[in-house]
């Protein structure tokens, strides 16, 4: 029989991935409204950078916890699903995107700190020089949101397909993880979209992370009370 404090610690991190994401984006979306561009004045860019970096560090922070959530999630949805190759596929999964996902935040804060603390005082030059190193920069986290977008997506599938298939869950949860993985595969596929620079990948992009991020919380909602209702015929179901 299925431990019930594997549910309770399931439960507690979904839901504190959801709170702590909502938390993390509604700080970092009002202390970035109204940022400057880089171009044409990136002296200006960076010295907003540097006055709201105490608010993006702890939103950084949030997200890096929020993210570690999702490794706890995986192994909890391995036990409540049973031992088998998918079960395992998703624990992988889960796992492979909160490393990415970590990793990910871990770069956005690095180059954002190297421009708060290194950025004040320097001439043009030099602040062109710190603007090529950041591209650089830009280009690995970008790099690291396609690998926690494939991984996130291939989570969300397996928890999808095996909640259908085992009807341990209820069949609107399974179908709204492949929705939420198909979201994630749109994202990946305008990201390439704007790599090949089609005009209207921007546009679009940004649509489908709202309506991207608002699904998943309210997956991981749904997820957290799940769990907390699972019938006891589950557990005695694996016990079996």
């Amino acid at each position: 029989m299925i431990d019930p404090s594997w549910r309770s610690v399931g439960r507690t991190c979904a839901w504190a991935y959801g709170g702590l994401a909502i938390a993390a984006g509604i700080l970092v979306t009002v202390v970035s409204v109204g940022i400057p561009p880089t171009e044409p004045d990136l002296a200006r860019h960076y010295a907003y950078i540097r006055q709201i970096w105490p608010e993006l560090y702890i939103s950084f922070l949030l997200f890096i916890a929020a993210m570690t959530c999702l490794f706890p999630i995986g192994l909890v949805l391995r036990e409540v699903f049973g031992r088998s190759v998918r079960s395992e596929l998703l624990y992988a999964s889960f796992l492979a995107a909160a490393v990415v996902g970590v990793l990910w935040m871990l770069a956005q804060a690095g180059s954002a700190q190297v421009v708060a603390r290194d950025s004040a005082g320097l001439s043009s030059q030099d602040l062109s020089v710190l603007g090529a190193s950041s591209s650089i920069w830009s280009g690995v986290i970008n790099w690291l949101q396609r690998g926690f977008l494939l991984f996130a997506s291939l989570a969300t599938y397996w928890t999808g397909r095996l909640a259908l298939r085992q009807r341990s869950f209820p069949r609107g949860f399974g179908w709204t993880s492949i929705v939420l993985a198909v979201f994630y595969w749109l994202g990946l596929a305008n990201l390439v979209l704007f790599d090949a620079g089609v005009s209207f990948a921007n546009e679009v992009g940004s649509l489908l992370v709202a309506l991207g991020a608002m699904l998943a919380l309210a997956w991981a909602a749904w997820l957290g009370w799940a769990l907390g209702r699972m019938p006891v015929a589950v557990e005695v179901l694996h016990a079996e």
